[in-house]
């Protein structure tokens, strides 16, 4: 897959049109798409750049619970706003009822912000949030 693909992946899931965030652009990295600065200095030596946006898993594109915490904002599509028992239950390995604009990955949110990855299917959604994360998130809660 190309760094149009991954960019085409965003506008059609989330309505994210990437290419018009000022500062950040996407580049393929190792395999993955990663979003970085347009102003880094490219020099300097970093163990990574930028934050890893989407997993190539060979067959499809999985969208990083940290990407879509960072293009929060940006999400009009296929989110699925959760309450805080709802946000347990899926934290805890549960699936709960919910509507997306379709099947697929989705933004799971809380409050208004994005907390995680998830994945919609049969009128239910499951976390798609690592296990560590969800863990953190949990301990808020």
């Amino acid at each position: 897959m190309k760094v149009e693909d991954a960019s085409e992946f965003f506008d059609e899931r989330f309505e994210v049109d990437i290419d018009n965030i000022e500062g950040l652009e996407l580049e393929k990295i190792s395999g993955d798409f990663w979003l970085v600065s347009e102003k880094e200095d490219r020099d300097i030596d970093s163990e990574t750049r930028g934050i890893r946006a989407l997993r190539d898993t060979g067959k499809f594109l999985k969208p990083t619970t940290y990407a879509l915490q960072l293009l929060s904002d940006e999400i009009s599509r296929n989110n699925v706003e959760l309450d805080k028992e709802e946000l347990k239950e899926i934290l805890d390995g549960e699936m709960v009822p919910a509507e997306a604009s379709e099947e697929g990955y989705v933004a799971i949110v809380f409050e208004g912000k994005v907390v995680g990855c998830g994945l919609y299917k049969d009128e239910v959604v499951s976390s798609r949030i690592s296990k560590g994360r969800g863990e953190e998130l949990l301990s808020f809660l």
